[in-house]
């Protein structure tokens, strides 16, 4: 109820732009009305059928369910957060419960309920809505596949993993860290083969329909060369921008098609970086402070409340000493405390690579909302054990 509140009163809309929304609010209407993967703004304002991969599809093709159905409001879209949601809040709640017992999975379960930061993130018409319920369900099977290797939990993984990855191109990198504890045990092999082809199974048809689009592979999406490009100019490694990306940095290249402009807008981005790799340092800081809210730690990213993002950030910082308490209660019980802290790596890793926005944050945040309930757990644990005071 608080996300279905938050996006119908409180998240803005329209975009004062032609943002990410624009194009998660468009390509499942096309999707819907058969004409496939194209692109938006090119289909929009020059009537072209562009076929497109910018973004991973699932996103799209989840909303152009119900734009099948003719539920093509842009509340109606929207308010597909609110559903996404609901599923991370439970998904939340089990892992804590995984992780800490009864009462912190509710906790945890409560916490990402009011977490301002994933209201905000849920009320926009973005991915980032629907990877936190696949990163929530992605850590709740690597915890039971360690727990017991068997075929049907490492399918599951590799699957829900898959899908994570067909939402945001840095999901990417969830996989291998979260085989890191399999492969560390002895006669874990063939469970991270399983996880391993179970995630082939679900992209690869994906990635071959790119690489016939596009002549060349392209895994799950184009953007990563733009994400570069616009991370890597003047404007980003000096002044209010620091850190950050600027559209009018991406270089034209006419003549190519999307995966070749965005392979040279890449190669753009990595060109001016060694060229200024005396500002390296100072940037590479720049864009962690951002992402974790250090540096300029009230930027609104697209389609999120200031008023509530704010609130989120004020929260954040409340919840950090929490979160490394859980870990460190996790670690004193013998929990293996890896899979819960790998969002932390795969944010700070995505932020390094291309620049720093609290919209990467989403999956850490999760991570987060879950060591504070465990640590939240074993206060009152702690509080109810401890013998009355004697007068």
């Amino acid at each position: 109820m608080i996300r279905v509140l938050y996006t119908l009163v409180e998240a803005p809309w329209p975009p004062p732009g032609l943002d990410d929304q624009f194009y998660f609010s468009a390509l499942p209407k096309l999707l819907a009305e058969g004409h496939g993967f194209v692109a938006p703004f090119r289909f929009a304002f020059r009537d072209e059928i562009v076929r497109t991969a910018e973004h991973p599809p699932l996103y799209s093709v989840v909303l152009a369910g119900p734009a099948k159905l003719g539920l093509t409001s842009p509340d109606a879209q929207r308010l597909a957060g609110a559903a996404f949601g609901a599923g991370t809040v439970a998904a939340v709640g089990l892992l804590g419960r995984r992780l800490g017992g009864r009462r912190a999975g509710l906790l945890a379960a409560g916490l990402a309920a009011v977490y301002p930061t994933l209201i905000a993130a849920d009320g926009a018409l973005m991915s980032e809505s629907l990877l936190g319920l696949l990163v929530a369900l992605s850590l709740l099977a690597a915890y039971r596949l360690v727990e017991a290797p068997t075929v049907g939990r490492a399918a599951t993984l590799g699957a829900v993993a898959g899908l994570a990855a067909l939402t945001r191109g840095e999901a990417l990198l969830l996989l291998p860290l979260l085989l890191l504890p399999v492969l560390f045990r002895p006669a874990r092999g063939p469970a991270a083969i399983v996880v391993v082809l179970a995630f082939v199974v679900v992209v690869a048809p994906w990635t071959v329909r790119n690489w016939i689009v596009f002549d060349r592979p392209v895994l799950v999406a184009t953007n990563s060369g733009t994400a570069v490009a616009g991370a890597n100019c003047d404007a980003t490694y000096r002044g209010d921008k620091l850190g950050g990306w600027w559209p009018p940095c991406i270089r034209e290249h006419p003549g190519m098609n999307e995966a070749e402009h965005h392979s040279q807008a890449l190669a753009d981005g990595v060109r001016y970086a060694g060229h200024h790799l005396d500002r390296l340092p100072v940037v590479l800081a720049a864009r962690l402070g951002r992402v974790w809210s250090l540096y300029d730690p009230f930027q609104i990213p697209e389609g999120r409340s200031a008023r509530v993002q704010k609130l989120g950030v004020l929260m954040f910082f409340a919840l950090l000493p929490l979160a490394v308490a859980g870990a460190l209660t996790l670690r004193r019980r013998g929990v293996g405390v890896w899979i819960i802290l790998v969002p932390f790596a795969v944010v700070s890793v995505t932020a390094l690579a291309t620049y720093g926005n609290v919209r990467f944050r989403e999956p850490a945040e999760l991570s987060l909302v879950v060591l504070a309930a465990v640590a939240i757990d074993r206060f009152l644990r702690r509080r109810r054990m401890s013998p009355p005071a004697v007068a």
